[in-house]
């Protein structure tokens, strides 16, 4: 108890805990106006909810309590020695030469009941499409063209034997289940290894093979499922190469073994080289002693990236990525500002209108830059690029609170716990029926059961009528973790392990720049929580 009070004197909790405090009253209400309004500058003629900073601030003293709280938990635990029998037996059990494949099996097996529940997987989202334009003969870099591969290789062999696209489908999600399920055995091994704490191991096990995302995660056949999984292997790199650097970067072994996991994260997903990008500067000035191998290492991946994206496409004859993904937030904005009748001049819809016509920001929708990316003229804007943004600004500058709520919606459901928005869908897309170049699989339960678990879950939401549940599988709880993780190091003065945890604020910068907020965008932050968790309690310092 003396030494709680004795922290609690400590003005830097006080200050800390003020600091989160605020940021997270400032999400919490900034969502609940966005999702009650529309918009977070609305005026109420209640006096102490009259602006949304009365509200932050009415909100500020619970906030900031609880943040305090958490702290002291979070020492409190770092204190706690683990010497009982559960301790011991998990240790003994651990300790066996096959633990690595029994948490290998016991994950796989955790994902059977979402794989027999919607037999044979969710097969939605991209995946139709990558397989049906492949087919019809045009290859394209819009989605990663490792994945697309993949998929078309399996669906080419199926249909080779005579097999259907229902079996090919099932074939694809088994093999995911494999990966996906050794890379969350690979995670536990890495808390053993580390000497996590018991409670922490076990908890995690738990949430790997409880969580509902994840056993439908595994069965989704988008890119975003072994992406996730890969981001954890490369923070776990990241991690390697920050706690021991002399260790890592002795010899080549490791560092060949990070570089291909950071390879494999930009073919999975084509964001994930910028989230390696953001990280690369700061690695550099924190690992000085070691900067011609991590420069060399850098210069690599770029290097591959630059052969990816130019000789190895044009030798596939597959047509590159449409540079209009990376301008969802100058589409959104624009947008919202002409659906809401801001101040746009004469002058400044002459700049726009060839890259977006009048009807095209008509079809803004708040939570998706879809309606408007899909004509939105790339070959327009890259000819008149510079005056076209420098309008953008001009417009953003006399509409500030409306580009500020526009970039708020359409990221809010990754940092608002409460948002109502679309969550995972457990169904089948079978698009272009009659077209026999297209992959045409439906959802055929095994287990009705089940089925109608993850239903409920995924596409009818219900979690979220559940009190603690609701936030439990909220997107923005997770991003809350991420936040309140960099917080509680930062009270502990442990700087270094900002650098740990930096993957996941690089990713998820580049993800707000997206076209919308969805569950499997932030599922490598939802995958990666017990890390975060991890990187709170180690008692290890990154090494300089």
């Amino acid at each position: 108890m003396g030494d709680r009070l004795r922290t609690c004197r400590n003005p830097r909790i006080w200050i800390l805990a003020l600091t989160g405090g605020i940021l997270f009253a400032a999400f919490d209400r900034c969502g609940y106006m966005l999702k009650e309004y529309g918009s977070i500058w609305a005026v109420a003629e209640n006096p102490w909810h009259r602006t949304i900073f009365h509200r932050i601030l009415l909100r500020a003293p619970v906030s900031v309590l609880a943040v305090l709280l958490l702290f002291l938990l979070t020492d409190w635990l770092l204190e706690q020695k683990e010497e009982g029998g559960f301790a011991r037996a998990w240790e003994r059990f651990t300790s066996r030469r096959r633990w690595f494949f029994v948490m290998w099996l016991l994950y796989f097996v955790s994902f059977l009941p979402a794989f027999l529940g919607g037999y044979p997987g969710i097969f939605a989202a991209d995946a139709p499409n990558q397989i049906g334009w492949t087919f019809s003969g045009w290859l394209t870099a819009h989605h990663p063209l490792l994945h697309t591969g993949i998929l078309c290789g399996i669906f080419s062999a199926a249909r080779a034997l005579g097999l259907s696209d229902q079996t090919a489908a099932a074939v694809y999600t088994l093999l995911q289940m494999t990966a996906l399920s050794w890379i969350f055995a690979f995670v536990s091994r890495f808390l053993q290894k580390e000497r996590t704490p018991v409670w922490m191991q076990a908890g995690t096990v738990l949430y790997l093979c409880l969580f509902p995302f994840h056993g439908m995660m595994a069965v989704y056949t988008t890119k975003d499922t072994i992406f996730s999984g890969i981001f954890v292997l490369c923070v776990i790199q990241i991690f390697w190469m920050c706690e021991d650097p002399e260790g890592y970067f002795e010899g080549w072994t490791r560092i060949l073994r990070g570089g291909a996991c950071f390879l494999l994260l930009f073919l999975f997903r084509n964001n994930g080289f910028h989230t390696l990008l953001l990280c690369i500067p700061f690695l550099l000035m924190a690992l000085r002693p070691y900067w011609k191998k991590l420069l060399l290492l850098s210069f690599g991946l770029f290097l591959l990236y630059q052969v990816y994206n130019d000789p190895f496409l044009k030798l596939l004859q597959a047509e590159p990525g449409n540079s209009r993904e990376a301008y969802s937030v100058v589409m959104q904005t624009l947008g919202r500002v002409y659906a809401a009748g801001g101040d746009i001049r004469p002058e400044e819809m002459e700049v726009i209108r060839p890259v977006m016509a009048e009807e095209t920001l008509a079809q803004y929708v708040p939570n998706l830059s879809d309606p408007i990316k899909n004509e939105f003229h790339t070959e327009a804007f890259e000819a008149n690029k510079g005056e076209f943004l420098k309008t953008w600004l001009s417009i953003g500058w006399r509409n500030k609170k409306i580009y500020i709520d526009a970039f708020l919606c359409t990221t809010a459901a990754f940092w608002y716990p409460g948002t109502s928005e679309e969550y995972l869908e457990f169904v089948c897309f079978d698009i272009e029926k009659g077209n026999s170049a297209y992959p045409h699989v439906s959802m055929e339960p095994v287990l009705p059961a089940c089925y109608r678990y993850y239903s409920w879950i995924g596409t009818d939401a219900g979690f979220r009528r559940i009190p603690a549940v609701r936030e439990l599988l909220s997107m923005g709880v997770y991003f809350w973790l991420m936040v309140y993780a960099g917080l509680y190091v930062i009270y502990r003065k442990a700087y270094g392990k900002l650098l740990w945890m930096l993957p996941f604020w690089t990713y998820m910068a580049t993800s707000f720049l997206g076209p919308a907020a969805l569950l499997r965008y932030a599922y490598p932050v939802m995958l990666g929580a017990p890390l975060l968790l991890f990187f709170c309690v180690e008692t290890k310092e990154s090494v300089f």
